[in-house]
């Protein structure tokens, strides 16, 4: 069984707010939503230092966007990459990370 440790920090009021929120929407302790923090941070670095440059995940990330839009913008259908873009901001209206666009439509392009 793993045995953690206390340690104790303080904050700026505006991270102490956002920890209690985020802890509230997980229905969780300030203290679990810290430790979990705090733990994905470290596996973030750890997993930096073992990785090449060139492998790095946001790399990757950022390459296959601007292949898929430049695969898009050249594509025969010219209205292939508006309906792409729309359909995208459709989807993140849908899981509430933009707000809502005024017109509706599908979600495939």
């Amino acid at each position: 069984m793993q045995h953690y440790q206390k340690l104790q920090a303080y904050v700026p009021p505006h991270i102490a707010d956002w920890i209690r929120q985020k802890a509230h929407a997980r229905q969780t302790s300030a203290s679990i939503t810290i430790r979990d923090v705090l733990v994905d941070a470290w596996h973030r670095e750890c997993d930096e230092a073992d990785r090449p440059t060139g492998n790095h995940p946001e790399r990757h990330r950022v390459f296959a966007t601007v292949a898929l839009d430049a695969l898009l913008t050249n594509h025969n259908d010219p209205t292939l990459r508006a309906r792409t873009i729309a359909a995208y901001h459709r989807r993140l209206a849908k899981l509430g990370l933009i707000a809502a666009p005024a017109e509706g439509g599908d979600d495939e392009a």
